[in-house]
């Protein structure tokens, strides 16, 4: 049910984080996305602890908990997308150059946004979580995940399509 994000996932053996990600913008970006997922893992883990009440209130309860495994398999996404730019475009500071701006377009953008999406479907949860504890209903906060974690994964897809190429020598 539970598929907790392997650490290790999209590391190679002979590089370290700082090697394939590097300690600039792009490994910001990929180390917000990872913390928000680690977030949505650690509040689904809270959600499935408390009682539940009725097979509605079990089945939103699984959106919001199967929301970990689809998030789990954007992980190895954002790994690529950031790895790539890294190795292509190496930024140190936090300010993508106008060279590097023109080679990734709006990437950098996306891979914020996609973070910012599953931190709203980290809140969403956080929002099933409570309503589960009052005894109200939470398909409406079961759906905003599912709607979060989907707009991240389109996001995350725009930035891959951006990058076209760019591995191909």
């Amino acid at each position: 049910m539970f598929s907790r994000r392997d650490k290790s996932a999209g590391f190679s053996s002979r590089k370290g984080p700082d090697q394939q990600f590097g300690t600039g913008l792009w490994r910001h970006n990929r180390d917000r996305f990872i913390r928000a997922v680690d977030r949505y893992y650690t509040t689904s883990v809270a959600i499935h602890k408390l009682p539940s009440d009725g097979q509605s209130a079990s089945a939103d309860v699984n959106t919001v908990i199967d929301g970990t495994q689809r998030l789990n398999d954007l992980v190895p996404v954002v790994d690529e997308v950031t790895a790539l730019l890294h190795t292509h475009h190496p930024v140190t500071g936090q300010v993508v150059p106008g060279h590097t701006r023109n080679a990734v377009g709006d990437t950098p953008e996306l891979l914020t946004k996609a973070s910012s999406k599953v931190a709203e479907a980290v809140l969403a949860a956080s929002m099933a979580r409570t309503e589960i504890i009052a005894g109200r209903p939470i398909e409406p906060s079961a759906k905003a995940t599912e709607r979060f974690i989907s707009d991240a994964a389109q996001l995350l897809e725009r930035a891959q399509e951006n990058l076209d190429g760019l591995g191909q020598s």
